[in-house]
């Protein structure tokens, strides 16, 4: 599945707006499902660019710390 959604983000067609929004709720699905250690990695792409993160992530974030 970290395949198919790196696919996604990495095309071109799709417009930053969105990227943005998948970013964020892929952070929160993986830190919901105990990926820690890859939430913090795309976390920090996200800072590095940066771009915010959508609350209902930074929640999930929370939560699991």
């Amino acid at each position: 599945m970290l395949s198919l959604t790196l696919q996604v983000v990495l095309d071109q067609r799709i417009p930053v707006k969105w990227l943005i929004e998948i970013k964020s709720m892929l952070v929160s699905s993986l830190a919901s499902h105990g990926k820690l250690s890859e939430a913090l990695v795309l976390l920090e792409e996200i800072k590095k660019a940066r771009q915010t993160l959508n609350p209902r992530a930074v929640l999930c974030l929370m939560v699991r710390f």
